[in-house]
Order: structure tokens, then C-alpha cells, then sequence
């Protein structure tokens, strides 16, 4: 709840913390109250896709009742687990949204952030590592099988089969394909590593904005 909203740029410790819930919630051998709590925490970080935050008071500084109830219901849910759900009555968009004298949201609109792009970035999604060394599985073929057929072969007179090898199915990616992916990867990485950052960002109409 602390660093909600709050990126890697902003505090380094953000990075840290979501690494430890990462490794604990794919750990199958941790504690199962560990991986739980793992698990809200990383849906706290994430709460309406970064584009909310935890708020028991409104704009001009009056308590937000549903806010407060639902937050002490959520800190309850040890109790009863659907109570987990009450925690979005907290939550509270983070958006600049500019509209005209019709209520209407116009594109034209925009509003300039005096800040890198990389301090406010949204986190980059989890990408599945596609590239990892698959084993080759093998198919066995049972000796009763084998025999069976034998004996079918036999009697419609046909000359017996060969007996049946493994059949295998290779879904290995070469070394060399790898290894080109990943320079190709790592040479586009260092393009735009040298690319300098601009020192302000244009928003779009309408746009996450942080504090």
C-alpha cells in the first residue's frame, strides 16, 4: 500500500520488493500463507492497471466513507476471504482527462510533463522467456502393443511389422538461433540505452498523472 503508484525510478527499494514477491510466488515449496500474501500484495502494486491509488480522503480534504469502510473490511478478510474485494472501494483514479463545453473528451487536448518519460513509465510487462532450453519428449510405445499387432499381422497374413522405435518429438531450439536472438535483442537494447532522454513528456487527452 506504501508504494503504490510509486515507480522504480522514484525508489529503487520498489524493484527489490517486486523481485521478492515474484520469486515467492513462483516458488512452489514456500509457505502457502507466504505465496498468498505475495500474490494481494502484487495485486495491490497493480490495482486498476497502475491507473489508481489508495485515497480515504477526497480532493478538497473530506473523508471518503466508503473508502474507510472498505478498507478496514479488506484488512478483515483473514477472517472471510471475499472481503479481499471490499479494498476497491479505497481506490481512487489517478487521470487527467480534459473535456470541452459539451462534456466531450477532445484528442487536440494535451498537457506537458516537466519530468523524464522513465520517471513516471508505467512497469514493463511480464514477458514468458520463450527462449529456455526445451527438453525432447519421448513417446513410449508399450510392449502389448507391439504384440498385439503381431498377432493381428498373423492372422490376416501380412509380414510382421518392424518392431516400433520412439518416436520422438524434438521442439529444441538450436544454440545458434538462440544465441541470435539474444545478440539482436541486446544490440537494440544498447540503441536505445544511447538514444539521450528527452526532459519532458507530452500527454495525451486523457492520461495517468502521479504526484
Amino acid at each position: 500500500m506504501v508504494f503504490i503508484q510509486v515507480t522504480e525510478a522514484q525508489e529503487p527499494k520498489v524493484a527489490t520488493i517486486k523481485k521478492l514477491y515474484n520469486k515467492m510466488i513462483e516458488d512452489k515449496h514456500e509457505d502457502v500463507l507466504s505465496r498468498m500474501g505475495s500474490i494481494i500484495s502484487q495485486g495491490v502494486l497493480n490495482a486498476a492497471g497502475r491507473n489508481a491509488t489508495l485515497s480515504l480522503v477526497t480532493r478538497d480534504g473530506n473523508l471518503r466513507q466508503n473508502a474507510i469502510v472498505g478498507l478496514m473490511l479488506f484488512a478483515q478478510h483473514w477472517y472471510w476471504y471475499p472481503m479481499l474485494n471490499f479494498l476497491n472501494l479505497a481506490l481512487t483514479p489517478t487521470a487527467i482527462i480534459g473535456i470541452n463545453d459539451k462534456l466531450k473528451v477532445p484528442k487536440s487536448f494535451s498537457s506537458i510533463s516537466n519530468a523524464k518519460p522513465s520517471t513516471y513509465k508505467y512497469p514493463e510487462m511480464l514477458i514468458a522467456d520463450d527462449k529456455k532450453k526445451k527438453e525432447k519428449v519421448t513417446v513410449a510405445v508399450l510392449s502389448t502393443t507391439d504384440k498385439a499387432k503381431a498377432r493381428k499381422n498373423r492372422k490376416e497374413g501380412k509380414a510382421p511389422e518392424e518392431p516400433a522405435t520412439p518416436k520422438v518429438k524434438d521442439t529444441e531450439m538450436t544454440n545458434e538461433e538462440g544465441k541470435k536472438e539474444g545478440e539482436e535483442d541486446k544490440k537494440e537494447e544498447e540503441e536505445k540505452k544511447d538514444e539521450p532522454e528527452a526532459d519532458f513528456q507530452e500527454l495525451k487527452n486523457p492520461s495517468r498523472v502521479l504526484k
